[in-house]
């Protein structure tokens, strides 16, 4: 006699869990392999993926959706699935609000998307433009973008979604805007190979404003200039901030102007070696970039030199000299220079033998100690 097992939903997902995935693509009409395919079959063996992934994201949608409603105020069942799925605590709580407005809020959209007629970067798109409207805006956002999201990109469809809200709930994004304005921002990050990258968060006119600037001075070719559109933009930002870091009327820093600061060997500079520069904020340049920066006549870099141990020797154009360029000075003068001076170089100031003024540098040659008295005694004799 056959004996009949009876699984029940929870024994079907534990054995689902647990299972050895399928050798190959399965498709509810059975599997195939790739080596068989023609050009046209391995087209639509993907198509069929992407809709498959569409179901899976929906199924998965209802599941965290689920999972929120029988948790109620406790909110342990996330934590579980995390240590489960090895997510993050932030990547397990935005699922599950995905999940809630596709099932609590935009029905139609999660249908589409079971359906695999849409994916699921559509429908987050969507969740992330709603999610701060009023149920009954949000129904019409929906209805207003669903009936073309199947044909449309989730670039395209984006902006469709952007533009049903300014049309639907047009006080509300003036309100919104309002306070996004608040978090305007500009970052930097820094990157591998002396690269870093920017990103800034602008109110979108003042975006399209730096873009067309960009796009004009990048437009101005010469011949034999070989760079793309692409790197013409990112020189032409680069050279508009530089530009403005000549301006007199900037507000000063510390006394001085503000400047990027650059450390970089002696040895590298004269080109007996190509050990890296270190950019400060974001880490090490090659040899090649330091060396153009030490011959940049517009000031906009403070050049910070060391001897080959390391010691800082040159602080290039600021007046007071940084701690390693300070104690350099007083080990190597170790008393007060004014002749017969016994006052211990770590009693004196640091004085100028060019002044400042005058152009003089921030130079270990340039640098001695001189006693408060001695330093005083100085500067009334020259003048």
């Amino acid at each position: 006699m056959i004996e009949t097992v009876v699984a029940t939903a929870d024994d079907l997902a534990a054995w689902a869990a647990e299972a050895t995935p399928f050798d190959g693509f399965l498709t509810p009409f059975g599997g195939f392999d790739v080596p068989e395919l023609s050009e046209v079959g391995r087209v639509d063996a993907l198509v069929a993926l992407q809709r498959l992934r569409s179901w899976i994201d929906a199924q998965e949608a209802r599941l965290f959706a689920a999972t929120v409603a029988a948790d109620g105020e406790k909110g342990f069942a996330l934590d579980e699935i995390g240590c489960a799925l090895r997510l993050s605590a932030g990547v397990v709580a935005e699922r599950a609000h995905v999940g809630t407005e596709l099932v609590d809020r935009l029905p139609a959209t999660l249908a589409m998307l079971e359906s695999g007629a849409i994916t699921g970067r559509h429908a987050q798109a969507l969740v992330d433009a709603v999610s701060l409207l009023d149920a009954g805006i949000a129904t019409r956002v929906e209805q207003r973008v669903l009936s073309g999201a199947a044909e449309q990109t989730p670039a395209a469809f984006r902006r469709s979604v952007r533009r049903a809200v300014a049309s639907c709930d047009a006080a509300g994004v003036e309100e919104r805007h309002e306070r996004a304005m608040i978090d305007r921002r500009v970052c930097v990050t820094p990157t591998n190979d002396g690269m870093a990258e920017l990103w800034a968060l602008l109110p979108a006119d003042g975006a399209a404003s730096l873009l067309a600037a960009l796009n004009g001075v990048a437009g101005r070719r010469v011949a034999g200039d070989e760079r793309t559109a692409g790197q013409r933009r990112a020189d032409a930002l680069v050279g508009l901030a530089a530009q403005q870091l000549t301006d007199p009327s900037l507000p000063a820093w510390q006394g001085r102007r503000p400047a990027v600061q650059v450390t970089v060997a002696a040895t590298t500079l004269l080109g007996m070696d190509d050990e890296p520069a270190e950019l400060d904020g974001f880490g090490p340049l090659p040899a090649s970039i330091a060396r153009a920066i030490a011959a940049d006549p517009s000031g906009t870099w403070q050049r910070l030199l060391t001897d080959p141990v390391g010691q800082l020797v040159d602080c290039s154009r600021r007046y007071r000299p940084a701690a390693p360029l300070a104690e350099f000075v007083m080990a190597r003068d170790r008393t007060c220079r004014f002749p017969r001076c016994p006052r211990p170089a770590r009693r004196t100031e640091l004085d100028h033998q060019i002044p400042w003024e005058d152009g003089g540098t921030t130079t270990a040659d340039n640098l001695e100690c001189l006693c408060s008295r001695h330093h005083h005694l100085k500067h009334q004799l020259i003048r």
